[in-house]
């Protein structure tokens, strides 16, 4: 099963990709479901996922969030009740894991050597409970992908795919491939925390 694990929509507020033209040109391009992590909100996504309602693409939303660490994908949070939870800790990257940890999420940093977008570069040793990378970005440069997917190595650390994705153009460079069919948030989750996935260019 192929999944974009990293796409935005107008919604985020920097992306040029309407709800519906997501969901048409994800099935023209053959992809089996997307993750809609649009920045800073839960809520911003719900068009997304009434509108693949009865189509055969699985949307999946997670949140592409601001932390001082750097930006992280998080799957898993029903709200955006995260948000007063980080404010409180002033935005700090391992709160923001150890909570959604807590309801059974997964945190993944994003873009971790991006060097214009917001990410963990060397410091993913210091977070304790992430276990995988967004290692193929399709925004961030060849290079910037290659030294992440050293770090997940060195590491020991897994690698997810994703487009982040602002334009149509963009959608599904980058995208993770897992082994069993994916149908509900919970069974990403599972899959991702298993390990049975592997990112890589489309």
């Amino acid at each position: 099963m192929i999944i974009d694990m990293h796409v935005h929509t107008v919604a985020s507020g920097d992306s040029l990709i309407a709800a519906e033209d997501l969901i048409d040109h994800a099935l023209d391009m053959g992809l089996d479901g997307i993750c809609v992590t649009e920045h800073d909100s839960y809520e911003a996504s719900a068009a997304v996922e009434e509108l693949a309602e009865g189509t055969d693409l699985k949307v999946f939303r997670g949140v592409e969030v601001s932390t001082v660490t750097g930006h992280m994908l998080v799957y898993g949070v029903k709200d955006d009740k995260w948000k007063d939870y980080l404010e409180q800790h002033k935005n700090d990257a391992q709160r923001l894991i150890d909570y959604v940890r807590s309801i059974d999420g997964v945190v993944i940093p994003a873009h971790p050597f991006d060097p214009i977008k917001p990410g963990i570069k060397d410091l993913a040793p210091t977070l304790a409970g992430v276990f995988a990378i967004e290692a193929f970005n399709g925004q961030s440069d060849v290079n910037d992908n290659i030294r992440a997917r050293e770090m997940a190595e060195r590491l020991n650390l897994s690698i997810v795919g994703g487009s982040d994705a602002h334009s149509l153009y963009e959608l599904g460079k980058c995208v993770t491939e897992f082994s069993a069919n994916i149908t509900s948030m919970g069974e990403l989750i599972a899959e991702l925390k298993a390990g049975r996935f592997r990112g890589r260019y489309l």
